[in-house]
């Protein structure tokens, strides 16, 4: 029977006869043709590489389908997982003298991270130095006095996922203010003194070396005597 090269030998290969001859001859019409018997005058033996036959592993289709549903999988959780801000709470202002923000993420209401997932933290818009970290808890420090924004977004495997809205909270330090007259029975003359009582504030506290300084004192007026 008349074939093409490419169906003989598949069939060949299937009957388990790759080692059978194989001829080959040119018609009238200058086609070659190949079989498995000479069944045409000047049908010659076709010199052509012998097969080559590898073990296969019969389950390696469902190996292979097993590990890709396995990363589809894992790629759809983490697409699923969504980060909340639980710390700061949105308008919550902080007054701590030394500029600390207590920050704290959840991820669909689970405390830890899994494997492959990180998170950067944005302050005012921009990612924080510890960014990106494992970290779902953590303190903002030297944070300045005013208006500020926060928000945390969700990594897997070095690829933001989700992003939480910006949540708005405030850092307002207690202000230094002066320490009270050295004489508390002391009554205004009316010629400027203070009356009794009275508190003068003095400059807020400033920042050195990116931390807050120790608060400045009016010292004009002495330090107040404690009361008895």
């Amino acid at each position: 029977m008349k074939t093409s090269i490419a169906l003989l030998l598949l069939a060949l290969a299937a009957a388990g006869t790759a080692h059978a001859d194989i001829y080959t001859w040119v018609d009238a019409q200058g086609v070659r043709h190949y079989s498995d018997s000479a069944t045409s005058q000047g049908a010659k033996r076709a010199n052509l590489p012998g097969l080559q036959t590898v073990d296969g592993n019969p389950d390696a289709l469902q190996e292979l389908q097993a590990a890709s549903d396995r990363a589809r999988s894992r790629k759809t959780n983490a697409e699923s997982r969504m980060p909340t801000l639980v710390s700061p709470e949105p308008e919550q202002t902080f007054r701590d003298a030394r500029g600390i923000v207590p920050v704290s993420v959840e991820i669909s209401g689970s405390p830890e991270l899994r494997d492959g997932e990180q998170i950067t933290y944005y302050l005012d818009g921009s990612p924080i130095p510890q960014s990106p970290t494992d970290d779902t808890q953590l303190s903002l420090g030297n944070v300045p006095r005013g208006t500020h924004t926060l928000s945390a977004a969700l990594l897997y495997q070095g690829t933001e996922l989700r992003r939480t809205e910006p949540v708005t909270f405030y850092m307002k330090p207690p202000s230094a203010i002066s320490p009270l007259n050295s004489n508390p029975n002391a009554s205004g003359d009316g010629n400027g003194s203070d009356s009794p009582g009275t508190t003068t504030a003095a400059p807020a506290a400033g920042n050195v070396g990116g931390a807050p300084s120790t608060p400045r004192l009016n010292t004009g007026g002495g330090m107040a005597a404690p009361p008895s």
